[in-house]
């Protein structure tokens, strides 16, 4: 299935049926693969996305920022005639799920893993080396150094600078939806004083840590997650 957003044609798919309705919310360089093995698991009318550029979704024609990949989940959910859904989201997904729990009153629980969005401690570090990681995402054989970032697209240059560059601090501050936070204790991407920080931001939340594991602790800890998860929706 896909729709258009913006000129650019959106993958998305729709995985078993149930009372529930499940949007699940992949990392950047990630795909409608990325929750799958958990929609399998749940018994519910769970949607999958393929976030532009990756998957089988175009590549933006123009800048995108956070808000734009909200609305075009917005419109997802318009044309399957759903007002309330449960979000599960991961990494940079997760940047989208709290403007949709900000900006439109659609998100009735919010599972948030290795979430991004909080401004790391030493920003300019972390703006390079994140430019190093999409560079392999786009180019793997890449030598990865400025100058390769420089030949990747002014699109998805501009694209990835107006993400990593936005504090949702201020969102996640005013999120009223219970919260779920899942975060590996060793995850060097998403530190655990960013989920400590979203813990005291979103007043509604929980935040539960996986020991010894990564910023993929969803996968690598996958049957506890999806426990974990459907405890929380069960709640």
């Amino acid at each position: 299935m896909n729709i258009k957003y913006k000129d650019t044609i959106i993958n998305y798919q729709v995985v078993g049926s149930g009372d529930e309705n499940i949007v699940y919310l992949h990392g950047w360089g990630g795909n409608i693969n990325s929750f799958l093995f958990m929609a399998k698991n749940i018994k519910a009318n769970n949607i999958l996305i393929d976030f532009p550029p990756f998957g089988e979704s175009e590549e933006p024609k123009s800048p995108w920022c956070v808000e734009d990949y909200a609305n075009a989940v917005k419109e997802i959910l318009k044309t399957q005639k759903i007002e309330k859904c449960i979000i599960v989201s991961h990494s940079f997904g997760s940047r989208v799920a709290i403007y949709l729990a900000n900006k439109y009153n659609c998100v009735s629980k919010l599972i948030i893993t290795g979430g991004a969005g909080i401004r790391p401690r030493q920003f300019k570090i972390f703006l390079r080396k994140t430019k190093y990681k999409i560079i392999k995402i786009f180019n793997k054989n890449a030598v990865v150094g400025s100058k390769d970032y420089v030949k990747l697209n002014d699109i998805m240059k501009k694209t990835f600078s107006n993400i990593v560059s936005e504090d949702l601090s201020g969102l996640a501050k005013k999120i009223k939806c219970k919260t779920l936070l899942v975060y590996g204790d060793k995850d060097k991407e998403t530190p655990l004083y960013m989920a400590r920080k979203y813990n005291k931001l979103i007043k509604n939340s929980k935040l539960k840590i996986y020991k010894n594991l990564g910023h993929f602790a969803y996968i690598e800890n996958s049957e506890e997650f999806i426990k974990d998860s459907l405890i929380f929706i069960k709640e």
